[in-house]
């Protein structure tokens, strides 16, 4: 894989962590913010590796995951189903205006849950892929 794929991927890693350590302490807005930016972050490793090109300077996980299809990547069709809703997340957990209030009150444990579980998923299957080779 490339080297800026792995870095890509490394710090998606990173955003992980920081995702299932906001969660452990509650933080459940944080745990959602953290949870879309892993998965952004995996998306445009992708990439490298199927469109051989940079990743574009955009941050919906579903505009990205559509041009990965457009040249042939597919998630599972049961984490596709579920991408959209990490969508929200890049606004509603830093801005009052985007959640109507606090950030902070803008994501409960079950949300986050899914958000968290969600990562995990397209992660384990990122590094399958890379280390089966595709």
């Amino acid at each position: 894989m490339r080297r800026e794929a792995d870095l890509w991927l490394e710090s998606a890693r990173e955003d992980l962590l920081d995702c299932e350590e906001a969660y452990n302490r509650g933080r459940y807005f944080r745990a959602a913010f953290f949870a879309q930016q892993a998965v952004e972050k995996i998306l445009k490793a992708l990439f490298f590796v199927v469109r051989r090109e940079n990743p574009p300077h955009i941050n919906t996980v579903t505009e990205l995951y559509q041009l990965l299809k457009e040249s042939g990547f597919r998630l599972p069709s049961d984490i596709e189903e579920e991408l959209f809703i990490l969508n929200k997340y890049y606004t509603v957990t830093r801005y009052p205006d985007a959640a109507n209030g606090l950030p902070s009150e803008s994501v409960d444990r079950i949300e986050a849950e899914r958000a968290l579980s969600l990562a995990r998923r397209i992660m384990e299957y990122a590094e399958r892929g890379s280390r089966e080779g595709g």
